[in-house]
């Protein structure tokens, strides 16, 4: 309740034009949740409120709240008591009574507000090094000319680093399968499935792919935001069978969304892409309860520029999933703020992370991180759940660095550029 998710211009007719969920409680309680409150303790630079005690707000999280819920001590009684019967029925039930279970699909932080396209392919290539001199070239040429493509890069599993979470057997095992692997991962982001339908492939790319066969292993193509009709046939012409699923949720912000900019997120960015597995039959609960954590989140982490889920076409237990963050402190750390001045953490914490396979250590069949090495080591140290990954740093990426920012005019703190593209006399927080 103590951030601001909403700035003070009336609402335009993309947005929800009831009070947000992040200040649902204000109403109650006005001298304790009201966003003015706080809003003068979170600077610009800030992820969260922490009312000038982060340090303290961050330990009572890591040494007492994430044990606690997760059951790790007090006889695994905060699991069970807090989480299952406390906190989870208390989050549903202020849902049903706030209308949250039935939200407008205009807001921007719905599905259907989604307009760009993120798109995850792995595949099997005859020869990595003609592959990468092939690919560099023409993912160079297209994102440098078209300003729709915000990124499009690959990089090759025989560069990748293992899972931080491996002990050293597993961490030369699978050194050792990616010395002689062949399989090569792009991600691209495009404005929208029309820009994606208009790149044209390349021979010279198309020629080191290899053959595809229902038993290759290792074959996987992903679609997160808008997945409409055109972004299906334009993926439906490649010889990886990609994954649309079912009951999408989350969000896709979109340029000129402050968050996008080069001058206050420099970048490059932290994305992590993975197939996770949830609680047997929990994917609609799930789902549910993944809509509603990222509604704040839209707001209240403005480099968060898309948290995406969809459940996963092949097995009803598991779903795939999308955290793109472009600043690793007003993306990743403002996604889930280690304090009790935010709903997210105690949402996420009730609702969201019980329904996972693992639960803050969830599983993931497929699970990739790209990002710098300073920003996924941070990132483990903040949330031991972040080991799971594998690791791809951008220095060996092939192609261009992702460009978020391109095409936008120089941002500032005083005057951050919201969803619409105005300037906003507060940031959109």
């Amino acid at each position: 309740p103590f951030l601001t998710t909403r700035s003070n211009r009336p609402p335009t007719s993309a947005e929800d034009t009831r009070p947000a969920m992040e200040n649902c409680c204000a109403t109650v309680c006005p001298c304790v949740c009201s966003p003015v409150i706080c809003k003068p303790f979170i600077g610009p630079k800030d992820p969260a409120c922490y009312c000038g005690m982060r340090g303290c707000c961050e330990g009572f999280v890591n040494c007492f709240l994430l044990p606690y819920v997760s059951g790790r001590n007090c006889g695994g009684c905060g699991k069970w008591c807090v989480v299952d019967y406390i906190g989870g029925p208390i989050n549903r039930t202020c849902d049903c009574i706030c209308g949250f279970d039935s939200r407008s699909p205009d807001r921007p932080s719905s599905v259907e507000s989604a307009k760009g396209v993120v798109v995850l392919t792995i595949r099997p290539v005859k020869d990595v090094a003609a592959y990468k001199a092939a690919y560099s070239t023409y993912a160079q040429s297209t994102q440098n000319g078209n300003p729709g493509v915000r990124a499009m890069f690959s990089f090759a599993k025989c560069d990748s680093s293992p899972p931080a979470a491996y002990d050293d057997a597993k961490a030369a095992a699978y050194l050792e399968d990616a010395k002689a692997s062949k399989t090569i991962l792009q991600v691209a982001w495009y404005d929208s499935p029309e820009i994606l339908a208009g790149i044209a492939k390349d021979d010279a790319v198309e020629a080191c792919y290899d053959e595809i066969t229902p038993d290759t292993p290792d074959v996987w193509g992903a679609a997160f935001g808008n997945r409409s009709d055109v972004t299906r046939a334009a993926l439906g012409e490649s010889a990886v069978k990609y994954e649309f699923g079912s009951m999408p949720r989350g969000f896709m912000k979109s340029a000129p969304h402050q968050g996008f900019s080069n001058s206050l997120y420099p970048g490059p960015p932290m994305i992590w892409m993975s197939k996770r597995w949830v609680q047997s039959g929990k994917n609609p609960a799930i789902a549910s309860a993944f809509g509603k954590a990222g509604d704040l989140q839209y707001h209240t982490a403005p480099a968060f520029l898309s948290g995406f889920e969809y459940s996963a076409e092949d097995n009803p237990d598991q779903l795939w999933s999308l955290r793109y963050f472009n600043d690793y402190e007003m993306g990743h750390v403002a996604h889930f703020p280690k304090t009790l001045l935010s709903w997210v953490p105690t949402r996420v914490l009730f609702t969201m992370i019980p329904l996972l396979k693992g639960g803050l250590g969830a599983e993931f069949p497929v699970g990739l991180s790209f990002s710098t090495k300073e920003d996924i080591a941070k990132a483990i140290a903040y949330n031991g759940g972040n080991a799971a990954y594998d690791q791809y740093y951008w220095e060996n990426v092939i192609g261009p660095l992702p460009d978020m920012g391109k095409g936008m005019p120089a941002a500032t703190e005083a005057t951050p550029m919201v969803p619409g593209g105005a300037p906003s006399a507060v940031m959109e927080r």
